[in-house]
């Protein structure tokens, strides 16, 4: 068989073998019938030339399909002109339908179908052969066995290709969630440890022995943040432990703003309901949104206050946080950035919908999911 391009099925190697060796041994096989063999008579040269095109297709040499088919119907018109009992020379024809029917087009396996039907009745009825209706029908039914066959591993390569393309999707999906696991975590820790920074800049001549307690807290997080970065990218690697850490969840928002208070930032939190009953999943997206949320602020508008609600209602989940603008911030912060994005879809994922922009003086996020029970 030819080499498979782009647009022809990949056949598996014992396909591959059988399409050289059994019209070689089906030649042999004519020979032998013919007692053709010693001496060397003609039925053996006939023989050869009906197997050829195999052979020097075996050898890289392909032949258009109207020669490939001359050559060997012409060969077994020669051969069966004289026949034997038992004859097994039209069998060429039925390796010659096959293959049209593997490897061509639906055109091509009519066509020598019904080329090869009316070379073995025409011989029957020149008489010189006899039984041509039993090598018609299986011309019928080797063409349209093989042209399924042939559609079926069509069928199996399309399903291998979307298969390929829907993990490489995954992949990508995947590699965009751990970016947005590190983005949000480089953001978080730059965010508290530049409030720190700041607090350390401001009192290193006032109070020297505070600046050194901030510096220390910025140099705990930024070990801290670098610890859970690496955690993350772990993930990727193939020979998983099984020993990270538990991802955060909505119970931990509340040290999530103790966190930015303990660096500078003003936020007024509220907590409605129990966070203890959400869903991992659903925990793990408010948590990251309040993270992004609060980094934002100490990016766009540091000192300004902040308020936060949590409320965990028996069908819904909401998070609202709210800070007013800070001079020139007001357009830095609707850019619509990396953050914003990332928020819109982890939101979205959960199937909630997020609301993130300006609001009269004050720039706004809106959270509302569906709430989900864990199981456990």
């Amino acid at each position: 068989m030819p080499a498979p391009d782009a647009c022809e099925p990949s056949y598996p190697g014992w396909m591959e073998v059988a399409n050289y060796v059994v019209p070689l041994a089906t030649a042999v096989g004519v020979v032998v019938q013919r007692n053709a063999l010693v001496p060397p008579q003609w039925p053996l040269a006939l023989a050869l030339l009906a197997a050829s095109p195999w052979l020097l297709e075996r050898c890289g040499i392909e032949l258009p399909m109207p020669v490939f088919s001359a050559i060997v119907i012409g060969a077994v018109i020669g051969l069966v002109w004289n026949p034997v009992n038992a004859d097994i020379a039209p069998f060429f024809l039925i390796f010659l339908v096959l293959r049209m029917a593997v490897v061509g087009t639906r055109a091509q396996v009519i066509a020598v179908t019904l080329v090869s039907s009316t070379v073995a009745v025409g011989l029957e009825l020149a008489g010189r052969y006899t039984g041509s209706f039993v090598w018609v029908l299986g011309f019928g039914l080797v063409g349209a066995a093989g042209f399924a066959f042939q559609v079926q591993f069509r069928l199996l390569d399309q399903e291998r290709a979307a298969q390929a393309d829907l993990a490489e999707r995954t992949a990508a999906d995947e590699r965009q969630r751990i970016a947005r696991e590190i983005h949000d975590v480089v953001a978080h820790s730059l965010a508290v440890t530049m409030l720190h920074l700041t607090g350390a800049r401001l009192a290193l001549r006032r109070d020297p022995k505070e600046a050194e307690a901030a510096l220390l807290e910025a140099e705990r997080l930024g070990r801290e943040s670098l610890a859970e970065i690496r955690r993350t990218v772990g993930l990727l690697a193939p020979e998983g432990t099984g020993t990270a850490a538990p991802m955060p969840a909505a119970t931990d928002i509340a040290q999530l703003v103790r966190e930015f208070e303990a660096a500078g930032l003003d936020v007024d939190f509220e907590l409605t309901g129990d966070p203890h009953a959400l869903a991992p999943a659903t925990g793990l997206g408010l948590y990251r949104v309040a993270q992004e949320s609060l980094s934002n602020v100490v990016r766009h508008a540091p000192g300004t206050r902040t308020t936060m609600s949590l409320c965990v209602a028996d069908e819904m989940v909401s998070l609202r946080v709210r800070n007013r603008f800070a001079g020139a911030t007001r357009v830095a912060s609707a850019d619509g950035g990396l953050g914003v994005r990332g928020m819109h879809e982890r939101v979205t994922l959960l199937g909630g919908e997020l609301r993130a922009g300006p609001d009269g003086d004050s720039w706004c996020v809106d959270v509302e999911l569906p709430r989900s029970i864990d199981p456990a």
